[in-house]
C-alpha cells in the first residue's frame, strides 16, 4: 500500500512537472519592452548631438535576420507630415534603444539611434513594416539579447482574452503599459478581409503602432486607433493575421511603398 501511495505521488509530481509554467503580466511586460520602439523624427545639430523632433507613434520588432519593425501606416503617414510642414531641419525617421534596456533606473538613458527609409506600407490595413539601415540585432552598439523579437499568436482570441498592449503614446519617450479586455471584434466595410479586435480601453494618442499581446506574451493584432463620441473607451486592433500577411508578401505587390530618404 505505502508502495503504491509512493507511485502515486511520483506521478502526480512528473504530471505537475510537465505543466507549462504560467507567465504573469510583470514578466510579460518587462520582455515586450526588449521589443516596442519608438516611431520618432529627428536631425543632428551642429553640436553633432541627435536631437528627437517628433514623437509620431510607436513600433516593435519583428524579423531578426532582416531587422525590421512594423507600425501602423498612418504613423508613417503623420512622419511624412510633419517633414513637410517642418522643413527648417532635414528630419531622418529613426526608431531609438536605450542601450540598456527600459528596466534601467535612473534619470538618464543613453540612447542609440536606428534609421530608416525603406518601408512597406497597406493603407487600407494601416500596416506598415520597415527595414532598418542597420540591423540592430547585428549592431556592435548593443549589448547580445539587449532586444528580441516578438512571437505571433496562433490562430484568433475568444472574447474575454485579457490583452495589453504597450507603447509611446502622448509624445512620451518610454513605454507605458494598459491592461485590457477583448471585448468583441469589427470590420469596417465589408470589402474588408481583415477585422479588428475591440479593446475594452481606451488607446491614447500616440499609442498607434503598439503591439496587442496575450498574458502568454503572443501577439494578436496592433493599435491602430481609439475610440470616438459613440465609440469612447475603445482601442481598436488589427489583427496579427493582417500583420503576418503584409510580412510574408512578396516585395512589388504592396499598395504603397516608401524606398527614399524623406
Amino acid at each position: 500500500m505505502a508502495g503504491a501511495r509512493y507511485a502515486f505521488a511520483v506521478a502526480i509530481l512528473v504530471v505537475l512537472g510537465n505543466l507549462p509554467v504560467k507567465r504573469s503580466w510583470v514578466e510579460t511586460i518587462k520582455d515586450i519592452k526588449r521589443s516596442v520602439v519608438p516611431v520618432v523624427c529627428g536631425y543632428t545639430d551642429n553640436k553633432g548631438k541627435w536631437i528627437i523632433a517628433d514623437v509620431e507613434g510607436t513600433g516593435f520588432l519583428v524579423d531578426r535576420k532582416a531587422g525590421r519593425f512594423v507600425t501602423a501606416s498612418h504613423v508613417l503617414d503623420g512622419l511624412d507630415t510633419f517633414v513637410r510642414e517642418t522643413p527648417e531641419h532635414r528630419c531622418e525617421y529613426a526608431i531609438y534603444i536605450p542601450d540598456e534596456g527600459w528596466e534601467k533606473g535612473g534619470n538618464v538613458i543613453n540612447l542609440e539611434y536606428f534609421t530608416f527609409n525603406k518601408c512597406i506600407r497597406s493603407a487600407s490595413a494601416d500596416v506598415a513594416v520597415c527595414t532598418l539601415i542597420e540591423n540592430p540585432f547585428t549592431s556592435p552598439r548593443l549589448a547580445r539579447n539587449l532586444i528580441q523579437e516578438v512571437n505571433f499568436a496562433a490562430g484568433e482570441v475568444p472574447d474575454g482574452t485579457a490583452a495589453a498592449f504597450t507603447g509611446f503614446p502622448l509624445q512620451r519617450t518610454t513605454p507605458i503599459t494598459s491592461i485590457s479586455n477583448v471585448a468583441g471584434r469589427a470590420t469596417m466595410n465589408d470589402n474588408d478581409p481583415w477585422f479588428f479586435y475591440l479593446l475594452d480601453k481606451t488607446a491614447w494618442l500616440g499609442a498607434s503602432g503598439s503591439p496587442v499581446y496575450t498574458e502568454g506574451g503572443k501577439v494578436i493584432g496592433m493599435i491602430v486607433r481609439t475610440g470616438t463620441e459613440e465609440s469612447a473607451g475603445i482601442g481598436f486592433a488589427r489583427c496579427s493575421a493582417a500583420i503576418l500577411d503584409l510580412l510574408t508578401r512578396k516585395p512589388g505587390v504592396e499598395e504603397k511603398q516608401k524606398h527614399e530618404k524623406p
